[in-house]
């Protein structure tokens, strides 16, 4: 059988703007009445977004309220005004997609987005039906369970139960590759994103490469 893709987004398919980002945060911050944040210090990469939100309302004494009101302003504001003006597809993602497409791979994502943000973000830049399952940052701070949300996903839709060595997780930072061998799976890291070849290296993904396009001829070995 061949493997099973699950894909991060942030800094493996695209990258956000920042000056959307900045935006926003500064919008949902405005709603909260929590202007005086300070953000700065807090490094996302890698995260879920539960991990994130939760972190910056932690402080309050109604937290979790607190929390499901910046999700809800979040997906509410990614909805409204995420487009493809405010992201930036890396090089080589649509034609290694598409190829692996071609090729008949099973296609998901495994990425600290929420569920709604995470097609938001995938629609923007053209690639909208493509990731037909998943595991997303909804339920968890934990990254590490993210593959295992995505492999029961894959299980209900096709009906059948592969081997956890099938699946191949694909993105950018330390983190993707620990999700990785947690649950079994084998990785691919890119350099795409905030981390060094190096930072990268130090955690031992199966596979290491500059961008995605130096992935096909890997994907092509897999089936032959």
């Amino acid at each position: 059988m061949k493997p099973i893709l699950l894909f991060d987004i942030d800094g493996t398919l695209l990258n956000t703007k920042k000056s959307f980002t900045k935006e926003m945060i500064a919008e949902i911050l405005r709603e909260l009445g929590m202007q005086s944040l300070k953000i700065n210090n807090h490094s996302f990469a890698g995260r879920t977004d539960r991990d994130i939100f939760f972190d910056l309302v932690s402080a309050h004494p109604e937290a979790e309220t607190l929390y499901k009101e910046a999700k809800q302003l979040y997906l509410g504001y990614m909805r409204d005004h995420y487009c493809s003006d405010h992201a930036n597809l890396i090089h080589g993602v649509a034609e290694t997609v598409h190829y692996a497409q071609g090729q008949g791979f099973e296609i998901g994502l495994c990425t600290g987005n929420f569920r709604e943000s995470a097609y938001y973000k995938v629609g923007a830049i053209g690639l909208e039906g493509v990731f037909e399952f998943g595991g997303f940052g909804c339920n968890h701070t934990n990254r590490n369970y993210l593959p295992q949300e995505a492999h029961r996903e894959f299980v209900e839709m096709k009906g059948y139960e592969p081997q956890r060595q099938q699946y191949i997780i694909i993105g950018d930072t330390p983190n993707d590759i620990e999700s990785a061998k947690y649950f079994g799976a084998r990785s691919v890291s890119v350099t795409t994103g905030s981390f060094t070849k190096n930072e990268l290296q130090q955690h031992h993904p199966d596979l290491l490469i500059d961008n995605l396009l130096l992935m096909k001829e890997w994907l092509h070995q897999q089936i032959e």
